[in-house]
């Protein structure tokens, strides 16, 4: 640090243009103790800020540019070089910066370096704040490892997401509708082979009630046969009987004759009447086979039908499976790949970017681990300098207020008093908050920033006595070069330097 101090120039110009309430303004510092002294609401925060716009954009434009003005600039001569900021006032009222940072520009400086009761840990403190984790991550730059950590956790959790997607879901499902698919296949053999059954029954059915069909019609065709002969039997009897009646028209007086005439007579008729009882059992038998014929026609014909329409049903069955079968390798395809129009993965098999999704998510989440590793180690080492500082910087000071300062494991600032008593922050007094504030700030600048060439303190001062005022920027000045403080004064007019070599 004290290397910084050699090579930092002697003075430094500011020159300020439509900055807060102030016009115009021109302002040198030097090395040591420079106070700028002026009258309540004359510009002296509004040149702190403006200053501090150069190596810091943490207070918005629109709080420095002047509000009826549209363009102001801040002019700094540091050494051999000029550094400018501009701002602009846009047509919608919103107010833009722009220029050229000094060389040592650093966000982290308004924790660490300025002490503005408005922000940083001056405020943290007055509004009783005892937790410092965030403030020591911003400073250490541990919060990039916090940073890295949430990002990445952020990205887990978009990715499990987008695995727990219905396109996702729909893969999960694949296992089931494979078995599904296997399922319908093995209903749709069932039902085939349920049908050829029918199909081979119906065959057998119909060729056994065919042969018994066949086997009747040729007893028909034989009874048919038997009364044709029986048929021609008869009216070859019946012409005997007329023949045996024309000999006996002739046989005369003759009684022997005309007995036998008589005799072949009646036994034509004998024979006739056998022959007619016979056609008529063979006809009553020829119209039972007849019906019976008919009747397993009939028979036949029905028990086809009743087949077909079982066949029928099974068929459509058979369709009905077959259209569930296609629908189901449908949903397999989709399951199994992203449609072709998909906004990211079009085409791809769903299972490689599973596979890709969750290879990223088990090293993301060693990545998460590594860092939170890295910021425990690097949070546990940041709060033991930071404690060492603040321990360096309290006896140096030898204020008594307190006996002890430091931060626990969970960030969290105690404050001993004499007598080993913890003094809760929000109990102590507003002198006792800022002499607290500033030695926290002064610890984390010699931590953190340890060659930056300013510290700044905003009218915190007011309220100190002389001795304890001195022994404050006493301290500051041996490890800052430039020591800037806002202080209220009684006369009028713009905002001057008063210089005190350190």
């Amino acid at each position: 640090m004290r290397v910084m101090q050699q090579d930092t120039p002697m003075n430094i110009r500011v020159d300020l243009e439509n900055i807060g309430c102030l016009k115009r303004l021109t302002l040198n510092f030097k090395r040591g103790l420079n106070i700028v002294r002026a009258p309540n609401a004359s510009g002296k925060t509004s040149f702190v800020r403006a200053f501090t716009s150069l190596f810091s954009e943490r207070i918005p434009p629109s709080h420095i540019l002047n509000l009826n003005s549209v363009r102001g600039r801040v002019k700094v001569w540091y050494g051999d070089e000029t550094y400018e900021r501009i701002f602009i006032r846009e047509a919608d009222g919103s107010v833009k910066s722009f220029g050229r940072m000094l060389p040592f520009a650093d966000e982290r400086a308004f924790d660490a370096c300025i002490a503005l009761a408005e922000i940083g840990v001056i405020h943290r403190i007055t509004e009783g704040s005892a937790r410092f984790r965030e403030y020591l991550e911003n400073l250490s730059y541990g919060k990039y490892y916090r940073e890295i950590t949430f990002t990445a956790g952020k990205m887990v959790d978009e990715l499990s997401r987008e695995l727990a997607s219905p396109e996702f879901k729909r893969f999960e499902a694949l296992p089931n509708l494979l078995t599904e698919l296997a399922t319908l296949h093995i209903r749709k053999e069932n039902v085939k082979d349920r049908i050829e059954s029918l199909r081979v029954k119906e065959r057998i059915a119909v060729k056994d009630i065919s042969s018994r069909i066949r086997e009747m019609e040729l007893s028909a065709n034989g009874v048919k046969t038997a009364l044709s002969e029986l048929d021609k039997e008869l009216r070859r009897e019946e012409g005997n009987e007329d023949q045996m009646k024309d000999f006996l028209s002739l046989a005369g007086d003759s009684p022997a004759l005309t007995n036998r005439i008589r005799k072949a007579i009646e036994n034509s008729r004998k024979r006739q009447n056998q022959i007619r009882s016979e056609i008529e059992e063979k006809t009553k038998l020829l119209r039972k086979l007849e019906a019976e014929i008919e009747e397993l026609k009939r028979q036949t014909l029905k028990e086809e039908k009743r087949k077909l329409k079982e066949i029928e049903v099974m068929e459509g069955e058979l369709n009905r499976i077959d259209r569930l079968i296609q629908k189901k390798e449908k949903e397999i395809e989709e399951a199994e790949r992203f449609p072709i129009n998909h906004h990211k993965y079009a085409g791809r098999p769903v299972i490689d970017v599973r596979r890709e999704i969750l290879l990223k998510i088990e090293w993301l989440n060693g990545l998460i681990e590594y860092f939170q590793g890295k910021y425990l180690n690097h949070m546990t080492s940041v709060r033991l300098e930071f404690n060492r500082s603040v321990i360096k910087v309290f006896n140096e000071l030898s204020i008594g207020d307190f006996s002890n300062i430091f931060l626990d494991q969970n960030f969290v600032i105690h404050v001993i008093k004499e007598g080993d008593v913890h003094q809760p922050i929000e109990t102590l007094s507003a002198s006792e908050k800022l002499t607290l504030g500033l030695i926290l700030m002064l610890a984390a600048k010699e931590t953190f920033l340890p060659e930056f060439p300013f510290f700044i303190i905003d009218e915190l001062t007011l309220s100190y006595d002389p001795e304890r005022f001195n022994r404050i920027i006493n301290y500051i000045g041996r490890h800052v070069p430039y020591v800037i403080v806002t202080a209220l004064s009684t006369e009028k007019g713009e905002p001057r330097v008063e210089h005190y070599p350190l």
